[in-house]
């Protein structure tokens, strides 16, 4: 495993996120989802270990043969979330969720989709790093010109939030009672947390896991307590009301206070890639 942890040093830089070029997304995980969800996918890690500036990151072998593997960071003071996703290997079929690419392409395809890098980076025997301004991106091409590695990365100084962007409250009653469960996670933050009747839930495995298996029961909750969202008078300043919640080196999260006449007492959005998404929910 000498082999990955020197490809993994190699990608510790911060890159700047651009909302319009940021991939959230790789092999069905999500950036900001809770650190122990690659445990329940995969498994107990092959490899982890931690680095002086205090990011952590583990290893899993996704394939028996290891031709393919998956590594996660986790940001200093912020261990128990994702900050980076990254996928490696020589295997050629599975689908990472990355741009339609896989693994084993040759380079002048990566080309074609990614467009020609902003930097080239000579990784030794791994071949060559190619990075892309104003994305969360990189990805390595082997010695042999074929795709081998592909790792997106968050970025901790956020964007400010632009509050245009913010959704009708009609329209996330409305997405909030979808019954396609992809539909509901494109409002919900990777790291959504339920509380509900004594209860915390958040998702508990992949993201891709979760909209095909509904394993960690989000979304029929999510159903479940939605019902009759769509009633609420927003016009009504004793029913409802928004503000916000601002919390030191954070961004101010918007939330929305419905004070009568629903199970849900508070819905809490936190700006990620320029979009609002649904971080807490508050019910009873």
């Amino acid at each position: 495993m000498k082999n990955i942890t020197t490809t993994l040093l190699l990608f510790l830089a911060l890159i700047k996120v651009s909302g319009q070029t940021a991939v959230m997304e790789l092999n069905g995980f999500r950036i900001g989802q809770y650190r122990e969800t690659a445990k329940n996918e995969f498994g107990e890690p092959y490899q982890q270990d931690k680095f002086d500036d205090g990011f952590e990151y583990e290893v899993f072998v996704i394939q028996p043969d290891a031709s393919l593997y998956m590594v996660f960071e986790y940001a200093a003071g912020f261990t128990d979330v994702i900050w980076s996703i990254q996928i490696s290997g020589s295997n050629t079929t599975t689908d990472i969720g990355f741009k339609g690419l896989k693994l084993g392409l040759d380079k002048k395809e990566v080309q074609r989709v990614l467009g020609k890098p902003d930097k080239t980076e000579d990784i030794g025997e791994y071949g060559e790093k190619w990075s892309y301004d104003k994305t969360n991106y990189s990805v390595e091409i082997s010695k042999s010109g074929k795709l081998s590695s592909v790792k997106i990365t968050d970025d901790y100084s956020g964007n400010t939030p632009d509050l245009s962007k913010f959704p009708k409250f009609e329209n996330i009653a409305k997405q909030l009672s979808s019954q396609n469960n992809a539909d509901i996670a494109n409002i919900v933050a990777p790291g959504i947390k339920i509380y509900y009747k004594d209860q915390i839930l958040f998702f508990t495995k992949s993201l891709k896991t979760e909209i095909e298996t509904d394993y960690s029961k989000i979304f029929q909750t999510i159903r479940e307590i939605s019902t009759g969202l769509d009633k609420i008078n927003t016009s009504d300043e004793n029913a409802y009301e928004e503000n916000m919640r601002l919390t030191l080196g954070q961004n101010p999260k918007h939330v929305v206070k419905i004070k009568t006449g629903h199970t849900i007492k508070e819905i809490v959005f936190d700006y990620v890639n320029e979009q609002y998404l649904i971080l807490e929910i508050n019910a009873q």
